[in-house]
């Protein structure tokens, strides 16, 4: 069985944070200037917050993780430091 790569799962998490994030957002634009009856309540605005953080932190590590790993695989003998001239 074939596991998604990190950054799949970076880029997937990060457009669920922004999606959970927008739903919040709808919610509170909807409850504030237009007046409207917000369809959440004070903890599912929380809940969904929340989530929308995980998300977030979960695709900027998994983003991270991809950079690092991209950064180790260039450093692969090409750092002159890492030969020694013994003339």
């Amino acid at each position: 069985m074939a596991y998604p790569s990190v950054r799949t799962v970076g880029s997937v998490a990060l457009w669920l944070s922004l999606l959970t994030f927008a739903v919040y957002f709808l919610n509170v634009l909807l409850g504030g200037p237009l007046h409207g009856r917000p369809w959440m309540t004070d903890v599912q605005e929380m809940l969904t917050l929340y989530v929308a953080v995980v998300f977030f932190v979960v695709g900027t590590l998994c983003r991270e993780a991809e950079a690092n790993r991209a950064k180790a695989g260039q450093g692969n003998g090409s750092n002159p430091t890492s030969t020694r001239n013994t003339h």
